[in-house]
C-alpha cells in the first residue's frame, strides 16, 4: 500500500471521543491568545453541531467535504448544543423562527482552516486520522470586497454626525426631567462618535484598535500628537500612530466631556449607559455605531461597513502619495505590501469606462474625439492625483511665460 495515499476513513476511535473535550484539548495545545482560542473553538463547535445534525459520529474525508459544501449553499442555521436531545439547535430570528443562511467564502475558509488544523493535530497525536488533508476552501478573490468613500462622502458623514448630535441635544433639552444629565450624555455621545469616526477614516484604525486604546496611549510631544496602537496580532500598544491635529482635538474634546472621571489608565472610549457607564466599548458595538453613522448620512449598503472607513483611508493615502505602496503600507501598518496592493486598483472602473469608449470609437473610425482638448480630457481621466498635480504645475509654468 502506498504510504502517501490519502486516508479516507477514520481510525477506530470511540464515537464519543470525537467531541468537545478533544476540541478543547486541541485549543489548549495551540497556545494562542484568548480571542484566537475562542475563534477556533467557535469554528470547531460549528463543525460538531453539523456532525450531530448530519448524524456523523466518526467523520471521514467525504464528511469534511460535505461540511464544506453544506456551508457554501443555503442551509439551516444551527449551532452545537450539548443540552439538546439531538446535540444541536436552530438559530432563530427575533420572532423565534428558524433561520437559513449561506456562508460567505471567507467564513467557509475560516471554518475549514480550524477543522484542518484540528485533524492535523489529532493525527500527530495518534488520536485520529487526518481526514481533512488536502481539502481546499473556496477561492476568495483578491479584489477588496468593501466599497470606499470619496472625499466628499467623508465630509458628508462628518456633517451628518454633527447634525445628529445637535438634534439629540435639542431633544434632551426639551425633556421633562434630568435635562442637564441628558444634555451632558448626548453631548458626550456625539463627541465620542465623531472622534471614533475620524480615527477610522483618517488614521485608518481598525475597530478593535479603537476599542483597545487607553487614554495613556495618547501622547503629545513637540506639538505632534500620536496614539500608540495595539495592532492586529500584537499583545500590547506598540505601534506609534501620528494623528492629524483635528483628529487629536476631537479626541481631547470628547475626553473633556466625559463624566466618568477618567484617569490615564481608563479606556479611551467608554459606554454612557446606566449600567455600563465607564466600561470599554467592544469592537462589535463600535462597528455598529459607525455603520449607523454612515446610514444616517444616506450611505446604506451591505458593501459599506466600519472597515470601509479604514479602506477609504488606505485608498486616499495611495492617491495623494501617487500610488506609493511603501508609504501607504507604513501608514496603514500592513505587514505585507501585498495587502496594500488592493488600493492600486481603486480607479479601474473609471479607467475601464474611458477605455471602453475609446475602443468603441477605435472600431468606428472617424467618430473618435479629434480635438486636442478632447484628447487631453480623456487622458486626464486616467491620471491619479499626483499626475494631475504635475500637469497643473506644467500648465501654470507655461501660462507664466
Amino acid at each position: 500500500m502506498n504510504s502517501n495515499a490519502i486516508v479516507t476513513t477514520s481510525t477506530a476511535l470511540p464515537a464519543q471521543a470525537m467531541g468537545q473535550n478533544l476540541f478543547l484539548a486541541f485549543v489548549d495545545y495551540i497556545d494562542r491568545s484568548p480571542k484566537t482560542a475562542r475563534t477556533y473553538l467557535t469554528n470547531l463547535r460549528q463543525f460538531m453541531g453539523w456532525m450531530k445534525y448530519a448524524g456523523v459520529a466518526q467523520p471521514t474525508r467525504q464528511d469534511v467535504i460535505n461540511f464544506r459544501e453544506w456551508l457554501t449553499v443555503e442551509h439551516d442555521a444551527i449551532e452545537f448544543d450539548p443540552a439538546a436531545p439531538q446535540g444541536w439547535k436552530y438559530r432563530t430570528d427575533h420572532t423565534g423562527n428558524p433561520q437559513r443562511v449561506t456562508c460567505k467564502p471567507n467564513t467557509v475558509k475560516q471554518y475549514l482552516q480550524s477543522v484542518k488544523q484540528f485533524f492535523s493535530w489529532a493525527a500527530a497525536e495518534g488520536l485520529y486520522s487526518n481526514v481533512a488533508a488536502n481539502i481546499h476552501a473556496p477561492k476568495i478573490t483578491d479584489s477588496h470586497r468593501k466599497d470606499s468613500l470619496t472625499a466628499q462622502d467623508v465630509q458628508t458623514i462628518e456633517q451628518s454626525i454633527t447634525n445628529a448630535a445637535g438634534t439629540q441635544q435639542a431633544a434632551a433639552a426639551s425633556a421633562k426631567k434630568d435635562t442637564a444629565g441628558r444634555i451632558q450624555r448626548s453631548s458626550e455621545q456625539g463627541k465620542r462618535l465623531f472622534a471614533m469616526y475620524l480615527l477610522a477614516v483618517n488614521a485608518g484604525l481598525r475597530t478593535i484598535e479603537i476599542s483597545r486604546a487607553n487614554i495613556r496611549d495618547l501622547e503629545v510631544r513637540n506639538g505632534n500628537a500620536t496614539l500608540f496602537v495595539w495592532g492586529k496580532g500584537h499583545t500590547e500598544p506598540d505601534a506609534k500612530k501620528p494623528l492629524a491635529g483635528a483628529v487629536y482635538e476631537a479626541i481631547r474634546d470628547y475626553i473633556n466631556s466625559r463624566t466618568d472621571r477618567p484617569t490615564s489608565a481608563s479606556p479611551l472610549f467608554v459606554s454612557t449607559g446606566n449600567r455600563s457607564g465607564g466600561k470599554r466599548i467592544d469592537p462589535t458595538t463600535i462597528s455598529r455605531m459607525l455603520k449607523r453613522a454612515m446610514q444616517g448620512a444616506g450611505f446604506d449598503s451591505e458593501r459599506l461597513t466600519a472597515h470601509s472607513l479604514r479602506h477609504t483611508a488606505g485608498q486616499h493615502v495611495m492617491e495623494i502619495t501617487g500610488d506609493n505602496i511603501y508609504q501607504t503600507q507604513m501608514y496603514m501598518r500592513h505587514s505585507s505590501p501585498k495587502t496594500t496592493e488592493i488600493y492600486l486598483n481603486n480607479d479601474t472602473n473609471a479607467q475601464d469606462a474611458v477605455l471602453a469608449q475609446r475602443l468603441f470609437e477605435h472600431y468606428h473610425g472617424g467618430q473618435a474625439a479629434s480635438s486636442a482638448a478632447d484628447k487631453i480630457l480623456q487622458a486626464m481621466q486616467t491620471m491619479n492625483p499626483a499626475q494631475l498635480e504635475q500637469l497643473a504645475t506644467i500648465a501654470t509654468a507655461i501660462a507664466a511665460r
